[in-house]
């Protein structure tokens, strides 16, 4: 019985302790009631926008539902369809075959132009690159877009008429850019040609001018290379950066379908399908709310996955700077 206290009494040491720490809590949240109060209205928002739809989608994935009447539970059959659709799983190779080159793209181009303009020596001629980086994101995205879908007319578009000009297509010579299986793939990964327009550059540019100006003359003085600058001082700094657009980059190459949309519908045949694509138009053309729902849900699993591993990878396989 006596070798039994001790343990009694560091039971209730613990609970006294429990309970202080709640009331404790219970104390701090009271005196910032006022400010807690003003937070609610953008918990609810996030909560109400934000959490909700995309838990309610998982639920109505086991419906038959048209998003309409109420739907009828189905269990699985809604996946156990997905995964034996032919559509569903060929747009998959087609979403990484235009996903890849993108964000290698987005990564790598934007990269080289903050090196180049880091490189220029006058602060005034480096202010003046950046302002004119950033004018493009002036105008909407979807301009853009249907700026494109004009460069690439076949008829009368620019890209036909450069290439005439140049010799490289006859006078006579259409090429259907958006509606040829061997050319479609291609001009939707050379849009936005030179790729360097937007925050990209800058985001890139605030990363290379926290390094210390020390380190770099330091580099220079011991008649360190720009390329070998570049590698062992600039890549090492600007991981975080890398990892933004890393992730970032796959979870919107995953997302996006709005090239499908404005451009080429899909078409020709299934070509451009991509499982973003597919789930637009179960939900808003087909009327398979449910189907729909079930592809979402496993985008989103796929993007959760992907993200975690990119995570796990780059922190495996970060520079440490100080050493």
């Amino acid at each position: 019985m006596r070798r039994r206290e001790p343990a009694r009494m560091a039971c209730g040491r613990k609970e006294m302790m429990k309970s202080k720490n709640t009331k404790g809590l219970l104390h701090r949240i009271w005196k910032g009631r006022y400010a807690y109060l003003f937070l609610l209205p953008l918990f609810a928002g996030l909560i109400l926008f934000s959490y909700y739809p995309p838990v309610l989608g998982v639920y109505r994935s086991f419906f038959d539902w048209d998003g309409v009447r109420e739907g009828v539970f189905t269990g699985l059959d809604n996946y156990r369809k997905l995964f034996q659709d032919e559509v569903f799983l060929n747009s998959i190779p087609t979403m990484f075959k235009i996903m890849i080159p993108k964000l290698l793209i987005g990564i790598i181009v934007p990269l080289i132009m903050a090196e180049m303009i880091f490189s220029v020596r006058s602060k005034k001629y480096q202010s003046m690159y950046r302002v004119l980086i950033l004018l493009p994101i002036v105008a909407p995205g979807i301009v853009g877009t249907l700026i494109w879908k004009n460069i690439f007319d076949p008829n009368g578009g620019l890209l036909t008429a450069i290439l005439k000009a140049l010799g490289i297509l006859g006078e006579e010579q259409i090429v259907d850019w958006l509606g040829s299986v061997k050319t479609v793939i291609p001009s939707i990964i050379f849009m936005g040609f030179p790729w360097i327009g937007g925050t990209s550059v800058l985001i890139y540019m605030s990363g290379l001018m926290g390094i210390s100006q020390e380190v770099i003359e330091a580099s220079r003085l011991d008649g360190c290379s720009t390329l070998k600058r570049i590698c062992f001082i600039d890549l090492p700094n600007i991981v975080g950066q890398i990892r933004y657009f890393l992730v970032f980059g796959i979870i919107g190459g995953l997302q996006d379908y709005s090239v499908q949309i404005v451009l080429t519908q899909g078409r020709p045949g299934y070509a451009t399908y991509v499982p973003g694509y597919y789930m637009y138009l179960q939900a808003f053309t087909a009327g398979n709310m449910g189907y729909a729902c079930a592809i979402g849900t496993v985008i989103f699993v796929v993007i959760a996955l992907i993200t975690a591993l990119t995570f796990k990878l780059m922190n495996a396989g970060r520079f440490d700077v100080d050493s």
